[in-house]
């Protein structure tokens, strides 16, 4: 099993619409419109080759099954870098995300100026909180957070890019 990233593509828009399915968004408040996801497309795109940002397809085997992203952002008023990721149903399960959150993490390590990295899983989503234990993210609290229409319980994990991340 060889699990890869690569950069974002035009071909990718139907992962990005089974990443919207009722399955796959349980812990995001539920699916978006079909025209919200063609736009996130269409923004991920735009962002596709910008120095400060990293927009990933995750394959298996050379198959997209996933997505992981790293952006500037804002937390409580500190620059940091936030990150998130999804990877199907049928590939769940088998170290997936963790490897293709491990590989984004080292493209951010290489290029992200700002050298603290912050992830938002809700605290419902036990995969993704065990992802984040795995490549080394420490929990520091738990926060409502806004996000698309709704607000969210999530756990905040932070790691410093101060080193390449953890692959266990």
């Amino acid at each position: 099993m060889s699990t890869t990233i690569r950069p974002w593509t035009d071909a990718d828009l139907p992962l990005l619409v089974r990443a919207n399915e009722a399955v796959m968004t349980a812990h995001l408040g539920g699916p978006e419109t079909e025209e919200k996801v063609r736009a996130r497309h269409e923004k991920y795109l735009g962002l596709v080759g910008d120095d400060q940002t990293g927009i990933f397809a995750i394959e298996l085997d050379g198959v997209a099954v996933g997505g992981a992203n790293w952006w500037r952002s804002e937390w409580h008023g500190e620059e940091i870098v936030e990150m998130g990721w999804f990877v199907v149903p049928e590939a769940q399960g088998r170290g997936v995300a963790a490897a293709g959150v491990a590989a984004v993490l080292d493209d951010a390590w290489r290029r992200a100026e700002r050298r603290r990295v912050l992830a938002f899983p809700s605290v419902e989503n036990t995969a993704s909180n065990r992802v984040c234990a795995r490549v080394g993210f420490e929990r520091i609290s738990e926060e409502d957070f806004p996000y698309r229409d709704t607000t969210l319980r999530v756990a905040v994990w932070s790691l410093q890019l101060g080193a390449p991340p953890r692959r266990d």
